[in-house]
């Protein structure tokens, strides 16, 4: 039925916050059985880089090699990139990986101007607007930033991203126009305009040739909401957000297990 299971990572396949909070292993080996047992591959569309998609791949042996015509397409559409394995998007999708050639594909809208036009932005507003606050941009990101919100006193809590992406965007002024702004729940995301998971996965139905219809797409915020209403099945752990719409299934489980209950619903409809 499915040939490609696209999962978010927080929330999702991780506890939704980021590196603050540790991974269940437990929950890791379920998972991990159950994509074995399911036998379709599964790739990651996350604001996360790619050094955290690397460990998850690795975790979760989430390395599902190409087959021959949809490396051929891949090839074609890309010009000529040598991908080997099925690519997740990462950095919100600024970028494409492939964890068996260690290929890095940034977006096609990501011209040589566009990213020279985001780094100015990132070197005159946004490293200030960080300093000045206390927030943290992310490290590891080629293609985009995120920007962990400042803590607000001396109790170790962030101030939430969602109230955090105001200050943001006042701070951006006019050049907010040239950026597409997001928040997860762990930092706000910032991409060059057009660039986004839905965009990106977009683009990578169009390299594949894969039908829409055959995709499984898993999310848990708003934010994946564009990208979750371009695959033919849409689910969400119950952790998801109840505003979150055109949820084909919830999982009566959050996060990692949620996702396995997920499989398992699937698998059924499959009869596997």
């Amino acid at each position: 039925m499915f040939e490609l299971i696209i999962a978010d990572v927080e929330g999702v396949i991780a506890p939704a916050g980021g590196s603050e909070y540790a991974w269940n292993l437990d929950h890791f080996v379920r998972l991990r059985e159950q994509i074995a047992r399911l036998g379709v591959p599964c790739v990651l569309c996350t604001g996360r880089p790619v050094p955290y998609a690397e460990a998850l791949f690795q975790a979760l042996e989430m390395l599902h090699p190409l087959p021959s015509g949809v490396r051929r397409r891949l090839r074609a559409a890309s010009g000529g990139r040598p991908f080997r394995g099925w690519p997740s998007i990462v950095e919100n999708g600024a970028c494409f990986y492939d964890p068996l050639t260690k290929l890095a594909v940034p977006h096609p809208a990501l011209t040589p101007p566009i990213r020279e036009a985001f780094s100015e932005v990132r070197r005159r507003i946004l490293e200030p607007l960080a300093c000045r606050t206390g927030a943290q941009i992310e490290a590891g990101k080629d293609y985009s930033v995120a920007i962990a919100p400042p803590f607000q006193g001396d109790d170790g809590v962030r101030v939430s991203p969602a109230a955090f992406r105001s200050v943001v965007e006042e701070a951006l002024g006019d050049s907010a126009q040239l950026l597409e702004v997001a928040n997860s729940q762990s930092a706000v995301d910032l991409t060059p305009k057009g660039v986004s998971k839905a965009s990106a996965l977009r683009v990578l139905l169009d390299w594949s040739g894969l039908d829409p219809a055959a995709v499984l797409g898993v999310g848990d915020t708003l934010a994946d909401e564009a990208w979750l209403a371009a695959v033919g099945f849409s689910a969400a752990p119950s952790n998801g957000d109840p505003a979150l719409t055109g949820i084909h299934y919830r999982a009566s489980q959050p996060e990692t297990l949620g996702l396995c209950e997920i499989l398992e619903h699937v698998a059924a409809l499959d009869g596997m």
